[in-house]
């Protein structure tokens, strides 16, 4: 028993060690700016990160201008409360943005700030996404499916049967490809036009978060405390394995991704808080953030949303409420 206490005792100062190796290597952000008192339930920023839109545990939605860091508009599903938004988006023009909330999904006009359109779903939204100028939306349900939603019009163009609660999901810009992950552990690559499936990947716990190059050449997948991979989306297979956790006792989960426009890097958001960029062909990492910590909590930041800016400036939003601009 003394043997087996004397080498926990070894392995959990190796893993404190490594932690603090990592944290070394990760610089911090240059600016941050706090968009929530208690919280969120879901952050997105818009393509190029000029604008995020929040669902906040205690204030329900709101869409922000980063630059000035000022609250534009507070957006919500019924008049006097505080919706619970589980799933945010911006579409790729930055002209509309959704919310979901329970089973009532939200079309805004980010430049009048009024709704476009509003709309019940047949279960309880999870993630969602929207096209370009935010003719569809790709929405992910607890009713084992997800759903290609005409947003601006009303009714369901396909219907993607997955056998399980649909976590993230993403869609092209052009809305061809779709992608989704599970609680099954499948990721699965859809053809939005025909509903069938191209490909599907089994990874190895439920699933945490998707995404799609905006191209549709590449496709990312990240399990739970798992690992997370990156596949051909022309033939399927396997291009890179992201580490997530060589150096650690286990698996980091990877909360958000997106791909840079030429896709040469991907930026990964972690539940630690930690934001890598890497690169796509190789897995190897060129850079490492520690997004902002409140210091009064004994649990971290979960990464929420990640945008790539200008020249070498990266945007990250934490579950904590901080927008972080990154260098």
């Amino acid at each position: 028993m003394k043997r087996t206490a004397k080498k926990t005792l070894e392995l959990g100062f190796m893993a404190f060690c490594c932690a603090a190796l990592l944290s070394c290597s990760a610089e911090a952000p240059v600016r941050t700016a706090k968009y929530a008192v208690q919280g969120l339930y879901s952050a997105v920023l818009s393509d190029d990160g000029s604008a995020a839109l929040i669902g906040s545990i205690e204030h329900g939605g709101s869409y922000w201008v980063n630059a000035v860091n000022e609250r534009r508009y507070n957006w919500n599903h019924a008049q006097g409360e505080y919706s619970s938004l589980l799933g945010v988006d911006i579409d790729p023009s930055g002209q509309f943005a959704a919310t979901g909330g329970a089973r009532t999904l939200v079309l805004w006009n980010t430049v009048t700030g009024k709704p476009d359109g509003f709309w019940n779903t047949p279960g309880d939204i999870q993630s969602l996404k929207l096209t370009q100028n935010g003719d569809y939306a790709l929405i992910g349900l607890n009713d084992q499916t997800a759903r290609y939603f005409d947003i601006k019009r009303g009714g369901i163009k396909q219907t993607l049967r997955t056998g399980s609660t649909v976590r993230a999901v993403d869609v092209t810009p052009d809305g061809m490809l779709g992608i989704t992950g599970d609680d099954l552990s499948k990721v699965i690559l859809w053809d939005m036009q025909t509903g069938e499936k191209k490909y599907e990947w089994l990874l190895n716990n439920a699933i945490a978060s998707v995404a799609l190059s905006a191209d549709g050449k590449y496709a990312f997948g990240a399990a739970q405390l798992g690992n997370a991979k990156i596949w051909s989306t022309r033939t399927g297979k396997e291009l890179t394995k992201i580490d997530t956790g060589a150096l650690q006792y286990r698996n980091v989960t990877i909360s958000q991704a997106v791909f840079a426009k030429d896709d040469r890097t991907i930026l990964m958001g972690e539940v630690t808080g930690r934001v890598t960029l890497a690169q796509v062909s190789t897995g190897i990492v060129q850079k490492e953030w520690d997004i902002m910590q409140q210091k009064s909590r004994l649990t971290g930041s979960a990464v929420l949303a990640l945008a790539y800016g200008p020249g070498n400036r990266y945007y990250a939003i934490g579950s904590n409420g901080y927008f972080n601009v990154l260098e």
